[in-house]
């Protein structure tokens, strides 16, 4: 019997993958036929490389000329486009359209500022306009460019200011500032939960400057009934961040950063430090939203004032401490990648130190095919603020103060592949 399936099921096997192998290679011919005879009636092939918070079924809607396909592979035109935050001021897009095949001589990079008072809607529209009139340029190169309209938003005075040719005093000097606050509950039979957050951010972006103040406070109650007893869990962590960094050259940079902390978690009565920092950029800062290698060092003065006493049998301490940290990011046509190495340690003991390894890679292998890959390492020697009594599973199970560990690694791994036709499926808002 074992022998008699063995005959029908290799026969079997050998047919299905071939007839796989078959109808793949025809469908690729197809979708080759395809884009080709697209190109040929003009419609170009645009490939978005974006990320999760684009919008692509209001683009496809606005910009139909174009085709849309899968992969960077079938495009004429490749669309990178990320986003880069300015803090609490806006957003910047930056736009790079990189021409493939008859196009490969031709590229262009545009920036679209989202100041944070837009909408999503003013903000989607904003870079799918800028999308439009990038793609003009190749457009114009086939037979459908007597199908392009021109149209101008213009105001003189707006445009005149924009460009420089008239300055207005702002009387807030790019500063921009937000005030948050809220809380959250949940009552059940055997628990109830509660918890409050408030904070303030007070951000100024310039060429020159970048500039950043925000005290943040948070609070957090659980309780839970079991038979024999009632469990309160309370916790708080407040305290604020700050920074001033100060452009030097297009490859220098100085700041300082300050920080205080006042957390049971991290069992810190009171914690503050002030930082001055040094930073190199291998690339012009202005290349940044493409590639960046940069190189920073910090050294910093603190004073820690401890809940309970330490393992280190300390109350409280002022300590000096350095670190340095050298990071690499790139976002091509070819994929993403971010990886870089950082340590740091304290001054009056040398042992305690920490050191971090972190990469993360998003690679297209080939046409339809993307490996992404991350990964951490922490060797972690500088928890000074742990408690030197015990803990009690109850503060363990709920997290109520920070365990001691030697090191933290993470990470994950996956493959995605995509086949089927060239063109992305059109935009349909229906049910």
């Amino acid at each position: 019997m074992i022998i008699y399936n063995s005959f029908i099921i290799k026969p079997f096997l050998v047919f299905l993958i071939g007839m796989t192998l078959s109808l793949t290679l025809t469908a690729s011919s197809e979708n080759d036929t395809t884009v080709t005879q697209n190109n040929r009636n003009g419609r170009i092939s645009v490939f978005l490389d974006t990320g999760r918070w684009f919008d692509e079924d209001f683009v496809r809607q606005q910009i139909p000329i174009v085709s849309y396909v899968r992969d960077k592979e079938l495009a004429d035109v490749h669309i990178i486009i990320t986003r880069h935050s300015a803090g609490t001021a806006g957003t910047n897009y930056a736009i790079s359209l990189i021409g493939r095949r008859r196009f490969s001589d031709m590229r262009q990079e545009l920036t679209y500022w989202a100041p944070a008072s837009n909408t999503s809607y003013d903000t989607r529209r904003g870079y799918t306009n800028l999308l439009k009139a990038g793609l003009v340029k190749y457009i114009l190169d086939t037979n459908l460019a007597d199908r392009i309209i021109v149209a101008y938003d213009y105001d003189q005075r707006t445009t005149e200011m924009d460009n420089g040719y008239e300055s207005e005093p702002d009387p807030w000097s790019s500063w921009v500032f937000e005030i948050y606050g809220g809380g959250n509950f949940s009552i059940e039979e055997k628990q109830r939960r509660h918890s409050l957050r408030a904070g303030f951010y007070a951000d100024r972006v310039t060429e020159e400057w970048k500039i950043r103040f925000r005290p943040f406070f948070n609070f957090n109650n659980r309780t839970y009934y079991t038979d024999d007893a009632t469990i309160v869990s309370t916790s708080h962590r407040h305290g604020h961040q700050a920074y001033v960094v100060k452009s030097i050259t297009d490859h220098w940079s100085v700041g300082v950063f300050s920080s205080s902390l006042s957390s049971t978690f991290h069992n810190m009565k009171f914690n503050t430090e002030l930082s001055p920092a040094i930073e190199y950029s291998l690339f012009p800062y202005i290349e940044a939203t493409r590639r960046s290698i940069t190189f920073a060092y910090r050294v910093g003065y603190g004073y820690q004032n401890y809940i309970e006493t330490t393992i280190f049998a300390k109350d409280e301490e002022f300590l000096w401490s350095q670190s340095i940290e050298a990071s690499a990011r790139f976002q091509q046509p070819w994929g993403n990648f971010w990886a870089g190495v950082s340590g740091s340690h304290f001054f009056h003991d040398f042992s305690i130190n920490r050191a971090e390894i972190f990469s993360s890679i998003s690679l297209r292998v080939f046409q339809g095919l993307s490996l992404n890959v991350r990964a951490s390492l922490d060797i972690i020697n500088d928890l000074i603020s742990i408690s030197a009594g015990d803990m009690s599973i109850e503060d363990i199970l709920l997290e109520q103060s920070q365990q001691a560990t030697d090191y933290s690694i993470s990470g994950s791994i996956g493959l995605s592949y995509t086949f089927g036709s060239d063109f992305s499926a059109a935009f349909n808002p229906r049910l």
